[in-house]
């Protein structure tokens, strides 16, 4: 994801806040509330977490038509909801200057998850077709209708792997309201998120009860997209003990997203039907908007070590996702041909976890 960007981050830590990867949560670190002027020095704050990543849906594979003579595009037969389950780690180096409240960080986290899913389709009204990826298609389509047990099925499975990092710099001040503590924050942020699928398909037209044909389709595709951008924050903090804290902050901010797509695919069926493979590769770009809400507590159970606790939530307003092939017209042959292309749709993460944060 590469473009220009401003964002905004929230989080109270007793003046230390760490930041995620584009798609994932800036983390904050909490300590106590302190005077405008606090103890000078370095800190380390390293954190793991559970993450639960959103991505677009997946619509690749055997496309539906109406019934004939028609036989116009009726979209693709099976969508794939994508939920991920993962984990990660984040982390910064900071330096309080001497006699302020102002440090300075470097830091950076990283996230893997995965997930797959699968489907079962029985379709009895109008036709199955093959489209590819690059947008050519296949003449005709196979009947799923008729009655006398006349119906199509496809059995489909897709698997996902995503991975995320992001380095970023970040400035931050605390200022003093009475019992509370407000961290407003400037960061700067870069990283690279690669997402990688597979699907195979399994197809079958029954024609009296008996299989008539019978074919596969399988799909391999690989989005990444660079993000070059900033964010602003502002984090609030409150002590319940002296050595108890709690803390909500966020961010906004914006980034430049640089994305590209490739991947390729293959179709084959006991009609013989062509054409049965394709490539694609094409990029995009655009600015696109983040944000990020957490919440948290810290404990510090010694003068210079605080544990925390937080979650938190990510939103994307342009997640890269693939936009399926589409023809217009009768596929006996279609007006015109689309092939796949990158999509955008906004998407909420959560995560959660705890950490340590050392002061020397």
């Amino acid at each position: 994801m590469r473009r220009v960007v401003v964002a905004i981050s929230l989080s109270a830590i007793a003046g230390l806040y760490a930041g995620q990867f584009a798609s994932a949560a800036d983390m904050p670190v909490y300590k106590a509330p302190a005077a405008v002027v606090t103890d000078s020095g370095y800190y380390l704050w390293l954190d793991g977490m559970y993450d639960r990543v959103r991505l677009p849906a997946y619509s690749l594979g055997w496309h539906l038509t109406t019934a004939a003579p028609a036989t116009t595009d009726a979209g693709v037969a099976q969508t794939f909801d994508q939920g991920l389950n993962g984990g990660g780690v984040r982390g910064a180096i900071g330096y309080i200057m001497p006699g302020t409240s102002t440090r300075f960080e470097f830091g950076g986290s990283y996230v893997a998850a995965k997930g797959s899913g699968s489907q079962f389709t029985t379709n009895t009204t109008g036709g199955v077709t093959t489209q590819l990826l690059d947008g050519s298609s296949t003449l005709g389509a196979f009947l799923c209708t008729g009655g006398g047990g006349n119906s199509c099925t496809i059995s489909g499975a897709l698997s996902t792997n995503y991975s995320a990092w992001q380095f970023n710099g970040k400035v931050a001040n605390d200022w003093k309201f009475g019992s509370l503590t407000a961290t407003p924050s400037l960061t700067a942020f870069g990283g690279n998120t690669r997402v990688g699928q597979t699907l195979n398909q399994t197809f079958n037209e029954i024609v009296g009860g008996v299989v008539n044909n019978s074919g596969t389709y399988s799909a391999s595709t690989t989005e990444r997209w660079t993000d070059l951008g900033a964010r602003v924050g502002l984090d609030v903090s409150a002590p319940v003990t002296p050595a108890l804290t709690v803390g909500i902050g966020g961010w906004v901010g914006g980034a430049s997203r640089s994305t590209s797509l490739s991947g390729n695919d293959t179709h084959t069926d006991t009609a013989g039907t062509t054409p049965n493979a394709s490539t694609l590769s094409v990029s995009d770009s655009k600015t696109v908007f983040l944000a990020n809400a957490e919440t948290g507590f810290a404990y510090r159970f010694a003068p210079k070590v605080t544990l925390r606790g937080f979650v938190g939530l990510n939103y994307d307003g342009s997640v890269p996702g693939i936009a399926g092939p589409s023809f217009t017209g009768s596929i006996n042959p279609p007006t015109s041909r689309t092939a796949a292309h990158i999509s955008y749709s906004a998407q909420t993460s959560y995560y959660a976890g705890g950490g340590l944060l050392v002061k020397w």
